[in-house]
């Protein structure tokens, strides 16, 4: 027999994720595992943490979005034994489950979390706190912590794009002067968005060159849009990100292990998402293989 931990965010996505917490419970009873469930909800407050330092489990499995599966892998990132972590994503957006080619549908992704499928995924730690996919900042990047959940929640993705309509004038105007080490190189310069990413696509744009392998191939990857100057800038830049086209003086693209990024101002940052804080400096390195999880990619790393 094996345990497992079930992190159910009750409010994450459309706010009905607890209605399949019994048939999430069936199908893994029926493959022989024994499911501890910690619910989070409005007035519960026991934490992840209560569970895990009672009691070893061979498997954490989160449902929920982006920011569940983000307090999760900073919740095992704290053992010295970490147990296998099963995603099954159930928030609005869900980026990162993307990337591992995840379903939504409960019995399919039951199935997957069971097979012993998975893969060592690399995260990064920015400033101490571990992230899956991207820390950003700039330029749109704070749509997403600021939308209210239950606008998440009654219109989806759409509710992200309102907003971001909405704020256009405020995020066209960012400009954060950087100066950027990164493995044993450095840049400084006027930036409108930047995002340190281990992922497929960043804000709905696809990166160049990146494919499933790149997810654990122990580097991330630094993408930054260049402050636009005038109004000529300002389409070229437009232009490019509805191409998709990012070869072209106003972007920045490198892979990178290790980043220390310093800033005149303190400078909002999103990690998975979520607020990730106003810092002047940010110290951001790798963690190779660091998670081992449930994934339909798991052969490309076998």
């Amino acid at each position: 027999m094996k345990d497992v931990l079930l992190i159910v965010n009750g409010l994450a996505g459309n706010g009905r994720n607890g209605a399949n917490t019994f048939r999430i419970v069936r199908n893994f009873a029926q493959k022989g595992l024994i499911t501890t469930v910690c619910p989070i909800a409005e007035g519960v407050d026991l934490e992840t943490d209560d569970y895990l330092a009672d009691k070893k489990y061979d498997m954490v499995v989160c449902v929920g979005g982006d920011g569940t599966i983000n307090a999760a892998v900073n919740h095992l990132m704290k053992l010295d034994d970490k147990p296998m972590l099963g995603y099954i994503p159930a928030g609005t957006t869900n980026d990162f489950s993307k990337n591992l080619k995840l379903v939504r549908d409960v019995d399919k992704a039951c199935e997957l979390i069971t097979s012993g499928k998975y893969v060592n995924y690399d995260i990064g730690c920015f400033n101490g706190h571990y992230f899956n996919y991207v820390a950003a900042f700039g330029a749109f990047s704070a749509i997403s912590y600021n939308t209210d959940q239950k606008a998440k929640n009654a219109f989806g993705y759409a509710a992200y794009i309102l907003n971001a309509i909405i704020s256009a004038p405020e995020h066209l105007t960012t400009k954060c002067h950087l100066k950027i080490e990164m493995d044993g190189d450095i840049i400084e310069g006027d930036y409108s968005f930047g995002g340190i990413c281990n992922s497929l696509s960043v804000a709905g744009q696809t990166l160049p060159g990146i494919t499933t392998s790149n997810l654990y191939d122990g580097e991330f990857e630094l993408f930054l849009i260049k402050y636009p100057e005038n109004p000529a800038d300002l389409t070229e830049i437009l232009y490019a990100l509805l191409q998709g086209d990012f070869n072209n003086e106003h972007f920045v693209f490198r892979k990178v292990k290790k980043v220390r990024i310093l800033s005149q101002e303190n400078v909002e940052w999103t990690l998975d998402g979520e607020y990730g804080g106003n810092p002047q400096e940010i110290d951001f390195e790798i963690v190779p293989g660091a998670i081992r999880i449930a994934s339909a990619i798991s052969s490309e790393n076998e």
